[in-house]
């Protein structure tokens, strides 16, 4: 293991300076569930730890104006127990349910998942389906909102400045949407994703909107933007969703590798996009059961 040094800031604004200070080679520390395993690896060696995991303006769910904010530093758990999520956010509240296992989402925040920026992050899909923005701040560049579908570069690696810490995330309260997640993995407790999905439609005569999310299935979680554009305006029938998954999978890269194929994730994949639809034409809210 290599030599590091800790600080633990008493407020923000001593956060924010350390992370001006030591830039590169800081890294800021939250849950640490992604984080000490690097360390006991060797992966991280020599650096700055600026634990941020206590500072109460990195915390919180609120309702405001028409839109819902997570601090940071808010756990997965927290997320789980939070009713007003359930009821104005359910597909958040359900990828919270399926993140780990209760010991880690009770330590896991759900900026810490975000910044880690790994393809198969299981925040990323529901948040990116809530149209959400990151947002950080940094000493020299003030405060940014950073549309989430922006976000992630590759893997590992997000928009972010070696100096800018999140904030939160903020999303426009959904109406009228019914929602579909799923996530694939080869058992329930701390499954990482082969694949996953997330969906939201407001479904009339037509598709009036349409919002889909993917993880596990390309460098980076993604919207599937043509999808969505050759959905809206077209009327809910199989002939529809069939074509539509045709467009969808030409939008996704997956790779093969322990957990299992490319062509595995490509048929999975479109089994579960046809299964959301089929469960939000016909559910009473459209959570995957």
């Amino acid at each position: 293991m290599g030599n590091f040094e800790f600080f633990k800031p008493k407020n923000l604004e001593e956060a924010l300076k350390l992370a001006s200070q030591f830039s590169d080679r800081v890294r800021l520390a939250a849950g640490c569930t992604n984080l000490l395993p690097d360390v006991h690896s060797g992966k991280l060696q020599d650096f700055v730890f600026v634990d941020i995991y206590d500072l109460q303006e990195l915390k919180g769910i609120k309702k405001e104006n028409g839109t819902i904010s997570l601090g940071s530093c808010t756990t997965i758990s927290e997320i789980c127990e939070s009713d007003l999520l359930k009821k104005e956010a359910p597909i958040l509240h359900e990828a919270a349910f399926r993140f780990a296992d209760p010991v880690v989402r009770n330590r896991a925040t759900v900026g810490g998942n975000l910044a880690f920026a790994s393809p198969a992050s299981d925040m990323s899909v529901s948040l990116l389906v809530l149209d959400a923005v990151v947002l950080s701040r940094s000493l020299d560049r003030g405060t940014r909102e950073i549309p989430l579908s922006q976000f992630f570069l590759a893997p590992g690696k997000t928009s972010l400045l070696p100096s800018e810490i999140i904030l939160g995330i903020r999303f426009p309260i959904p109406a009228s949407l019914r929602f579909f997640y799923s996530k694939l993995g080869k058992r329930n407790a701390m499954a990482i994703s082969i694949a996953s999905l997330g969906m939201g439609f407001k479904v009339g005569e037509v598709i009036e909107e349409s919002r889909i999310a993917l993880g596990a299935l390309a460098p980076t979680p993604l919207r599937a933007s043509k999808t969505e554009r050759f959905l809206t305006g077209k009327p809910p029938v199989a002939e529809v969703f069939e074509e539509s998954s045709e467009i969808l999978l030409s939008e996704i890269n997956p790779i093969s590798d322990i957990r299992g194929s490319r062509e595995y994730r490509l048929e999975a994949t479109k089994a579960l996009f046809l299964r959301g639809f089929s469960q939000i034409l016909s559910s009473k809210g459209g959570k995957d059961e």
